[in-house]
């Protein structure tokens, strides 16, 4: 699920705005489509109101336009938001800021395929259809503790030199061109050969010790690393009063993270029930954290059979007993049955479909709450660039 907001400046492009926002709302998307003169009069006001809690931004009309507003936000490529440009007569979906970590060029692809439109992408590793790790880690719950790392792998790969990933995890489908893959035992610091304070913090970050089995290197065959993608194995369940900010949740959870010996940088997603579809604190604790955000109805949320902390409250205000930790829990769910269905697909070698449980209880405070599931997946899959 992203939180997209749409931007058009025209009565031709405020048409193709209704269409791309009715499109996405269809896919369980919360997307807000604004209008210029109606429902907003200022570019950078709507921006400053709107940049830390929006995973997209779409522009109907020309690039000068989107690329002169968003210019005093910019932070960087793995932190802001997706921006994307459409022309008013929909020809083309341009991803300007974004395309890999915030998801910008997956969004462009997808635009245009809707509206029958041409996806202008102009990534060298995308546009050549080599191995990307950022790509990579996007789609297998990965981080990068070095992000400047991606460049040394990239221009590796772009030079046409052979890169190794090493892993303790089967990679399910094709390896791509230019990578080998080294599947062993001995955790992290055998994969660069010496113990850094990264891979010490790593380790660490995993109170199970799951982080040497999940993470990866990627580096030159005659042993050097390149890059290291560590596993953001955590979920985080919330449940929270209406009009709760971002920075309330962000300060608690830091509290909740440090007690349970979690690592932020390892959290991947944050669920919660639908009631709190479009609720802006939690978005904005999502996009800080870089993490997705999930939600489930009432009825979903029953149906976990694991033991939880009921509330008779909570239960007769959103129709469930708990919220944080039976969100979380649903979303582990969700992944570990999408695994096992990619499985009959793509078998690595009788594998299961990934562990899960719930490593911290429900936590409340003023209106908050939240719990914690760890997750580890029995394998890894390759993405289309």
């Amino acid at each position: 699920m992203i939180r997209a907001v749409i931007l058009s400046y025209t009565e031709r492009g405020g048409e193709l705005n209704r269409e791309m926002a009715e499109s996405l709302r269809g896919d369980g998307d919360v997307v807000f489509s604004c209008r210029f003169g109606q429902e907003f009069s200022s570019t950078d006001a709507l921006l400053e109101s709107e940049w830390r809690c929006t995973s997209a931004f779409v522009f109907v009309g020309a690039a000068g336009i989107a690329v002169r507003h968003i210019a005093p936000f910019v932070a960087d490529k793995f932190r802001d938001p997706a921006v994307l440009v459409i022309d008013e007569a929909g020809q083309f979906v341009i991803p300007i800021l974004s395309g890999h970590v915030g998801g910008g060029t997956a969004l462009a692809r997808r635009l245009s395929a809707r509206l029958g439109a041409q996806a202008v992408i102009t990534t060298a590793t995308d546009v050549r259809e080599r191995f990307a790790p950022d790509v990579f880690a996007v789609s297998n719950h990965l981080c990068l503790p070095d992000p400047a790392s991606v460049r040394q792998v990239a221009a590796a790969v772009l030079r046409g030199e052979t890169v190794r990933l090493r892993t303790e995890l089967p990679i399910l489908g094709e390896v791509p061109a230019g990578v080998e893959v080294i599947r062993e035992g001995g955790g992290l610091c055998r994969f660069s050969g010496t113990e850094s304070p990264a891979d010490r913090g790593a380790a660490g970050a995993s109170s199970d010790g799951g982080a040497a089995e999940t993470d990866l290197t990627v580096g030159y065959p005659d042993g050097r690393v390149l890059c290291r993608l560590a596993h953001r194995s955590y979920i985080i369940g919330v449940g929270c009063r209406k009009g709760k900010s971002g920075g309330e949740l962000y300060a608690f959870l830091r509290e909740v993270c440090e007690e349970g010996g979690i690592d932020p940088h390892r959290i991947a997603a944050v669920a919660s029930i639908d009631g709190k579809r479009e609720e802006r604190g939690i978005w904005e604790l999502a996009r800080r954290l870089g993490a997705e955000y999930e939600v489930f109805s009432a009825e979903e949320l029953s149906r976990v059979g694991e033991a939880v902390h009921a509330s008779a409250f909570v239960e007769q205000t959103v129709g469930v007993d708990n919220v944080c930790e039976r969100s979380a829990l649903c979303l582990a769910k969700r992944w570990a049955a999408a695994a096992a269905e990619e499985r009959d697909v793509c078998p690595a070698d009788g594998e299961e479909s990934g562990d899960y449980r719930l490593v911290v209880e429900k936590k409340a405070r003023d209106g908050m709450t939240f719990a914690a599931v760890w997750f580890a997946p029995a394998a890894y899959r390759w993405c289309a660039p």
